[in-house]
């Protein structure tokens, strides 16, 4: 007998490819009524693992009645397709999962306002597929970036999450972190993002600038992480932590505001939510820095707590300040970024952003 067909958006199939190819591990398939609501209490699956994300596929009631007694569909962009088996189909309460997830029901956070626009059922069940398209050039699967960690003979390797192309404070962060490691994964998401953000291919097209000018010889790696930002602040950094583990990192940085969107986080929340969980059931040691700026005295770049100067000696660098300055066509000074990275962004100035 035929499965019926479920059409469902990219976003969901590269969800459920994160799923087979272990970039979500230890998840099998899209979160079940007891699974979701464990992880939206707990940061926990129902056996106890460590899991704060849902991974979920949602329908509307049509479609939630029409598969209301199968066992097995298949969900499909037109491209490809995923089995889902071992199905489950529940309501669930949307505001209570954005104020689960995101900590508030602020229709003007980007994240609520997806879950809104959301179907009203979710599919929970484990997927598995018979044909995959490779994704872009730069994507890796856990088990080849762990083998190019084995060729590259480094042991220990700290995880960057990014969503913009570098600048000098994210470099220093990621220097000061290879002093005590092998080797780093500098590990951009590439996916849907909000209206403003840099494009995907001039992240990339970026960091290949900087990673070829001025960082040492075989000690960077460059990959692609395929998913959506949920802007989920402090649970998305655990998120982000879990998916560099089963990625082979040993360790992982995470600076100010990681995943942050607006005010709806404290600078260090996303620091801070680790300290309920121990480094043996998150696979993975976390690196806390402080804020990094540019100290126009010390003439370098430094953490807050590296230097005495105050305030007014700083030049403060962030994405959305290089986002507003190229957009406005002003010029970047050369403590905020590589020239080399400027000159490359400049020249793409027509098709920066989403």
């Amino acid at each position: 007998m035929n499965s019926t067909r479920i059409k469902v958006s990219d976003e969901i199939i590269q969800e459920g490819k994160n799923v087979i190819d272990g970039v979500y591990y230890p998840l099998k398939g899209f979160l079940n009524e007891a699974d979701l609501k464990s992880v939206l209490e707990t940061m926990r699956l129902s056996d106890g693992k460590v899991w704060p994300m849902p991974i979920i596929l949602d329908v509307n009631k049509e479609i939630a009645d029409e598969i209301r007694d199968e066992k097995e569909v298949v969900i499909t962009n037109g491209k490809e397709e995923i089995i889902l088996s071992d199905i489950s189909i529940y309501p669930y309460d949307k505001n209570y999962l954005a104020k689960n997830l995101f900590g508030t029901e602020d229709i003007n956070h980007p994240g609520v306002e997806k879950i809104m626009k959301m179907g009203d059922y979710l599919i929970g069940g484990v997927v598995r597929m018979d044909k995959k398209v490779k994704p872009h050039g730069l994507y890796l699967t856990p088990d080849e970036v762990k083998e190019v960690f084995r060729k590259n003979k480094w042991a220990n390797v700290v995880a960057f999450q990014t969503r913009n192309p570098p600048h000098r404070s994210h470099e220093h962060l990621q220097k000061t972190a290879l002093k005590n490691v092998d080797g780093i994964f500098i590990n951009p998401v590439i996916g849907p993002k909000k209206s403003g953000d840099f494009h995907d291919d001039h992240i990339l097209g970026a960091y290949e600038v900087l990673i070829d000018k001025y960082y040492p010889e075989n000690s960077a790696l460059l990959g692609t992480f395929h998913t959506h930002m949920r802007y989920a602040g402090p649970k998305e950094a655990v998120f982000h932590a879990l998916v560099r583990r089963n990625f082979g990192c040993t360790h992982m940085i995470i600076g100010r505001d990681h995943a942050g969107v607006g005010d709806y986080y404290g600078t260090y929340d996303a620091q801070n939510i680790f300290d309920g969980f121990t480094n043996d059931e998150l696979g993975i040691k976390i690196l806390k820095y402080e804020n990094v700026s540019f100290c126009k005295e010390c003439r370098d770049m430094m953490q807050e707590n590296e230097c005495d100067h105050g305030d007014e000696h700083r030049i403060h660098l962030s994405g959305t300040k290089l986002r507003e300055k190229l957009t406005a066509n002003e010029d970047i000074p050369e403590e905020f970024m590589r020239k080399e990275v400027i000159e490359y962004l400049i020249n793409n100035k027509d098709n920066l952003f989403v």
